[in-house]
């Protein structure tokens, strides 16, 4: 049993609530929108008894912003609620997120019936009485497996567009369920949930917008733990044109009202429901093809299952989806008409009065259907209640529950995961098929559980139809499909309204939570395991002088360290570019300290960065832990990035340069993509990784525990390259063998062909040669750049014109200086220190395309079609590899003429200091990434 204690003493209420009151005007037109982008909520706290087990938790009601993918603009203000426990490791608890369907439907109806911890209570399936109604805890509630987030799509609820994007911008298939997608990524940064296990519930329209979600989650590099299906719509055509699959639900129907024909009647409904399927998709299907000269044995058996008269049926054509002249459903009208009673389309267990102008009423029409007017004086009355009195929040718009306007305007076309594009046919029905989208995710996430629920009573989504379009969904793998579970429920439409059935469905979700939670436990436990089998973890390309072993090459004249504003003119950096790009900082040890920081930049000369972090899990700030070992301190790591990344934007622009470090599992090799995706959905215009490891490793890890980490860090970094983000990859400090057992390795995730890879060069002083960088030339083993040609990556891309033969992506793409010896003058630990390695050159590249200004996404083909933009490193080696004329797996295309970067990627300068205020850049973006 469940039990939520509101607003007493005991446990979790020392926490202080805090109302909100939001005067916002919320349109929900299809041209309204909204100027206003903050973000806001009420919180109030809670205590729920499931199972005899205390859970406190916390509810949040508010607004979060998404934003537009492709410009990172403030686009949509969605309202929401969300219900999380207390106290629990966010990393391996889940989150489910919830929504209804329509189009149009907010998520009210699933918060107040199905598993929030508390509920509406109903009279189902007979109609519920007028108020006073109740609130009552949940003895179903999921909050004792999994945080519960229930949103409402633009246009619902008090969920607006923000100008200049209107409402109808985002009423369509794809359009709704990629808003949706940027609604779930910006609750993952904002609540620091990128790492925990994810789940969604979607509800009728809301199963469809499921599919597309899921695989569109899948592109973005957010593999899903689990979805469930209730009440599916997966296949328009079939959903509301056959006959087959939904003449089971009429026979249901006929069953409950106790009007068949069959003698003795059947006892137990569900096995009734397999003999009627076998008919139904056996004679059945037959009889309709063949009518008039349909079998009369078909017939008499239809005409018993369905409780109606042979010869009514014959008028129908033998097809149960005939309509009267009003457009009525003529079974529902018929069934119970010597009663004056029609059923209702979402719950046909429940009835409505038919007679005088009730039968003239469209059923289709708001909350007109018996089902939903059952319970429609209940959901508006104790919503209203509830968000106000209990959770806090009180608005003076009009809380939009179902929004006609959004269903009329709503676009239907859809392209599916081949690029294959559904439109209306000509008559404008939607030829919507959403269930190659799941087959499509379950094929490419092999751990994704579904758990399809669907209601006998409910001929609005027929049970028996779902079944036929899961069977038929292009998904041939036995393995995954025995990842998909049917189940099916004596109830209608809202299953979770009837108190036995919604216990019975909680049952169902528990088992496949603790299924899809018992899976990752598992693979957490491999990957425990995975610093024994595969001891070469990822690391950090940083290099003190010294560090290297055997013998070191003499130091060329001019090799002293850098000074960043040097460095900076030595490769030709602008000096008056407008800037205003924001850098990610991808870490997984180490820390820094303010007052480091501030200690370096006033010794530059140079702003101080504004520098925001952003856990990813367990992962965060942790400064000052390995002090005592310079060479593993990854400290030293965290400051040259910050230094050099800021600095390098900071000459360009003269402003300071804006960081979010996301600081992810260094036990987890999945995090470095997790974290990729979390900086492009929060909008970052480059980010900068100085740690990886050796491509063998990364495949044993993925063979260790069965994931595949290679493609999932690809697939994350190709989709942060579509939102315009630019990441940049240390190639290695090992030389060409790069730490692994042979002399010809490559670095992952330098060597994905969505990452710039980045090497390293000895650069001098006093205009001496710059050479690649190798402290023991020959040696492939030994202290110097990494480069190669990837084993994983195959073959090389085409846009690698002019490097040398090799069988997959080449290595570095371009280099900058990274020798010890020549290395950066870097503030940690309350002192100046020299560093080098390739480490120092990611973010050397990040703070001056950030500097640029602009979303430029995939950039390396463009970078490889000019090489004239830098300086080809023609002498050295990293061992295996020498360099020469022309691109090499030493130095790629070479080290930065930075000033012909930036024209050639049209960066913007700086107006003129007498500008007009309004001709200045747009602070918008900047504003919301703060």
């Amino acid at each position: 049993m469940a039990k939520t204690v509101n607003n007493g003493s005991g446990i979790g209420q020392h926490q202080q609530d805090q109302p909100f009151l939001d005067t916002t005007a919320y349109g929900s037109g299809p041209d309204d929108a909204i100027s206003d982008a903050t973000e806001n909520a009420a919180i109030t706290h809670h205590v729920a008894m499931v199972n005899g087990v205390s859970i406190p938790y916390t509810a949040t009601v508010g607004h979060l912003v998404t934003v537009d993918p492709s410009s990172s603009k403030p686009a949509a203000k969605f309202f929401y609620v969300a219900f999380t426990a207390d106290g629990l490791d966010l990393t391996t608890r889940p989150v489910t997120f919830f929504y209804n369907g329509g189009p149009g439907s907010s998520s009210v109806f699933l918060l107040l019936g199905s598993f929030a911890p508390r509920r509406i209570r109903t009279s189902m399936p007979e109609f519920t009485p007028p108020p006073p109604y109740a609130m009552e805890d949940n003895p179903d509630s999921l909050i004792d497996r999994s945080d519960l987030v229930y949103i409402n799509p633009v246009g619902t609820g008090y969920s607006a567009a923000i100008a200049p994007f209107k409402n109808r911008d985002f009423w369509g298939v794809d359009q709704d369920a990629v808003s949706i997608k940027q609604f779930i990524k910006r609750y993952l940064s904002a609540f620091n949930r990128w790492n925990s296990p994810r789940f969604l519930l979607g509800e009728s329209y809301g199963t469809a917008r499921s599919c597309v979600l899921a695989w569109l989650l899948h592109e973005d590099g957010l593999d899903l733990n689990g979805i469930t299906l209730q009440s599916s719509v997966l296949n328009y055509p079939a959903n509301f044109s056959n006959a087959v699959g939904l003449m089971p639900t009429f026979a249901a129907d006929a069953w409950f009202h106790k009007k068949t024909g069959i003698e003795p009647p059947p006892a137990d409904l569900a096995s009734f429901m397999e003999t009627v399927t076998q008919f139904a998709e056996g004679p059945y299907a037959e009889a309709l093809k063949a009518f008039p000269k349909a079998d009369p044995i078909a017939k008499e058996t239809l005409s018993r299952y369905l409780g109606l008269p042979a010869n009514m049926l014959e008028a129908w054509r033998l097809n149960v989806e005939t309509a009267d002249r009003l457009g009525h459903s003529a079974f529902l009208v018929a069934l119970l008409q010597d009663r004056g009673l029609a059923l209702g389309a979402y719950d046909g267990r429940v009835t409505g009065i038919d007679t005088g102008i009730a039968a003239i009423v469209s059923p289709d029409g708001g909350m007109n259907d018996p089902t939903m007017a059952a319970v429609g004086g209940v959901y508006t009355t104790m919503w209203n209640s509830y968000l106000n009195n209990d959770l806090k929040f009180t608005a003076t718009s009009n809380f939009v529950d179902l929004n006609d306007q959004a269903f009329q305007f709503w676009d239907f076309s859809h392209t599916d995961p081949t690029g294959a594009v559904q439109k209306p046919d000509r008559q404008g029905n939607p030829t919507l098929y959403t269930a190659g989208d799941l087959a499509a995710t379950m094929a490419a996430n092999p751990d994704l559980l579904v758990l399809s629920a669907n209601g006998y009573y409910d001929s609005v989504t027929p049970f028996f139809q779902t079944r036929l379009t899961l069977d038929a969904m292009p998904l041939e793998d036995a393995q995954v499909r025995r990842n998909l579970t049917i189940q099916n429920y004596p109830s209608g439409h809202m299953i979770y309204l009837d108190s036995a059935l919604r216990t019975a469905m909680k049952a169902d979700l528990a088992a496949m939570y603790d299924r899809a939670v018992g899976t990752r436990r598992a693979r957490l436990r491999a990957r425990a395991e995975l610093s024994h089998l595969v001891p070469n973890i990822i690391r950090p390309y940083f290099k003190l002088p010294g560090m290297g072993t055997g013998a070191f090459r003499p130091a060329a004249a001019g090799a002293e360290p850098w000074e960043m504003s040097d460095l900076c003119r030595a490769y030709s950096w602008p000096s008056d570019l407008a800037g205003g790009g924001v850098i990610a900082i991808i870490e997984f040890s180490g820390g820094w300290v303010q007052k480091d920081i501030d200690t370096y930049f006033r010794s530059t000369g140079l702003p101080v960065p504004n520098i925001v972090d952003v856990p990813i899990g367990p992962g965060h700030n942790d400064p000052n832990k390995h002090s005592g070992d310079p060479a593993a301190d990854p400290d030293r790591e965290v400051a040259l990035d910050i230094e050099v990344a800021a600095a390098a934007y900071s000459v360009a622009t003269g402003e300071a340069a804006s960081i979010r470090f996301y600081w992810a599992d260094a036990n987890d090799w999945g995090s470095m993509a997790t974290a990729i995706t979390a900086a492009a959905a929060d909008g970052c215009d480059v980010c900068s990784i100085s740690w990886g490891s050796d491509e063998a490793n990364w495949k044993a890890a993925a063979a260790a525990v069965g994931i595949d980490y290679p493609d999932r860090l690809s697939t994350s970094a190709e989709a942060a390259a579509k939102t315009g983000m630019i990441i940049f990859a240390a190639s290695g400090d090992n030389d060409s063998s790069d730490g692994g057992a042979d002399s010809a390795n490559v670095d992952l995730p330098s060597s994905c062909p969505f990452v710039v890879g980045c090497g390293g060069t000895m650069k001098p002083h006093a205009n001496a040669e710059e050479t690649v960088w190798n402290d023991d030339p020959g040696n492939p083993n030994g202290s110097g750049t990494g480069g190669g040609f990837s084993k994983l990556f195959q073959p090389m891309p085409t846009w690698q014109a002019g490097a040398p033969h090799g069988p997959g992506r080449m290595i570095p793409d371009v280099s900058a200086n990274a020798a010890p010896s020549t290395g950066y003058n870097i503030f940690v630990h309350g002192r100046q220190e020299v560093i080098g390695g390739t480490s120092a050159v990611a973010p050397l590249y990040a703070g001056l395309f950030a500097a640029f200004g602009r979303k430029l996404g995939f950039v390396t083909p463009q970078l490889w079609l000019n090489h004239t933009c830098f300086n080809d490193i023609t002498q050295g080696d990293n061992g295996y590899f020498r360099a020469r004329i022309g691109p090499d797996p030493c130095s790629g295309i070479g080290t930065p003429i930075a000033g012909k970067l930036a024209t050639l990627f049209k960066a913007p300068n700086k107006l003129p200091a007498r500008a007009p205020r309004g001709q200045r850049r747009d602070p918008a973006r900047s504003e919301l990434r703060s």
